[in-house]
């Protein structure tokens, strides 16, 4: 599967810069998102390896994603390179629409200098995902679709026999030989692989229905239900039922409550009894608000959407297709409404403006407790997001 080439250009189009990918991508591009086993961007970085890759996103996110992965961003790649539409690489394909140039054209080199969007040199393929609830619903492919890819990266892993759990349909389980499996443990692989990665921990008394994917460092809790399209990034702590669901990484839903077809970002903490209704009692499309705009996503399941270091306190209830911006707190009895923006504070009652020193308090101290700090660009990029949160009526 890994293929050769001298640089690699993840670009992103105008459908990208929607807001369909809101509010995942207000504090990071498309190649960042978690589906299947991967981010786009280490899919692309394992499939193409030995190849620079060089990244094209909005202009405002350029210093952070400068800084999380020392890649060149909105630069021209000099030399023979490879385009790759990010929306593509959320989920691999060999038939992807691979664009080779032995030198950037003039127009693409202006447009990513500028950070502008790239619009395709040719077609891209029809299911490449064109909004989050999209991604949503083709996670469980995109796990099954990754299965060649990781198991070419761990080829050395040996499978380790658990006596202690049951394994249906084991040749569809690959399983990195640190995780840790407790007793009574259901890992039902019938229906599609389930891929369990370095240093996870599964608690007693759980079952995981492939295809599921759980990242490395994360704990499964007590009795914990997660089924099939579920992707838990790595240092999560994940409890109660999950279904259909993708968390980007570093956040926790620890206790007993249902998430459903939902995306979460990172440091996200869903208080305990926090619940996603993600289907209409008339069985109609979920439509989803963002920011004023209304989609009707002609999809029956829909969850919540929540943006990164945003919370919410035990017994939150969120309706079908609810989308939570960036470091908000969600509170109080009833249904809050199903577009909060940025740094909203409360819940059903009255939603206010969260005081950016106190969310950044909460920031910092969350980070702190996975030992990871929050850099000057973040700060800058969210101070950022709070100085616009009253572009849009609440």
């Amino acid at each position: 599967m890994a293929q050769t080439f001298q640089n690699v250009l993840i670009y992103e189009d105008t459908l990208a810069r929607s807001r369909r990918f809101l509010p995942l991508t207000y504090t990071r591009s498309i190649a960042e998102l978690r589906t299947g086993a991967f981010s786009a961007l280490e899919r692309v970085q394992s499939v193409f390896r030995g190849a620079q890759v060089y990244l094209h996103t909005r202009p405002e996110l350029k210093t952070v994603i400068t800084e999380r992965y020392g890649l060149p961003v909105n630069e021209v790649p000099q030399g023979s390179t490879l385009l790759l539409n990010a929306r593509e690489a959320l989920i691999f394909n060999p038939n992807n629409s691979w664009y080779e140039f032995d030198e950037i054209p003039e127009d693409i080199a202006n447009s990513l200098t500028r950070g502008e969007p790239i619009e395709p040199p040719g077609p891209i393929r029809d299911d490449a995902p064109a909004s989050i609830w999209d991604i949503i619903h083709a996670n469980a492919k995109a796990i099954h679709a990754d299965v060649e890819l990781w198991t070419m990266l761990n080829r050395s892993v040996e499978r380790p026999a658990f006596s202690n759990c049951s394994i249906v349909k084991p040749e569809n389980l690959l399983i990195h030989p640190s995780a840790e499996i407790g007793a009574n443990v259901v890992l039902d692989c019938i229906h599609g692989e389930i891929i369990i990665e370095e240093a996870v921990r599964i608690y007693p008394n759980s079952t995981i229905i492939g295809p599921a994917f759980i990242g490395k460092n994360s704990l499964i809790k007590i009795g914990a239900k997660i089924y099939e399209g579920t992707s838990i990034g790595p240092t999560c702590k994940m409890g109660g039922e999950i279904e259909t669901s993708i968390v980007q990484g570093f956040s926790n839903k620890q206790h007993d409550g249902y998430l459903g077809h939902s995306f979460l970002g990172e440091w996200v903490n869903l208080g305990a009894g926090t619940n996603t209704s993600d289907l209409k009692n008339d069985y109609s499309p979920v439509r989803v608000t963002i920011e004023g705009e209304e989609f009707n996503t002609g999809l029956l399941f829909i969850g919540l959407l929540m943006g990164d270091h945003s919370k919410s306190s035990i017994g939150t209830q969120f309706n079908s297709g609810t989308a939570v911006g960036v470091s908000c707190n969600i509170f109080d009895a009833g249904f809050p409404p199903k577009w909060i923006p940025n740094f909203s504070w409360g819940g059903a009652k009255e939603l206010t403006t969260y005081r950016f020193d106190k969310a950044m308090a909460v920031a910092q101290a969350v980070m702190e407790r996975r030992n990871r700090q929050l850099t000057e660009q973040e700060m800058l990029l969210l101070k950022a997001l709070f100085d616009d949160r009253n572009r849009v009526e609440i």
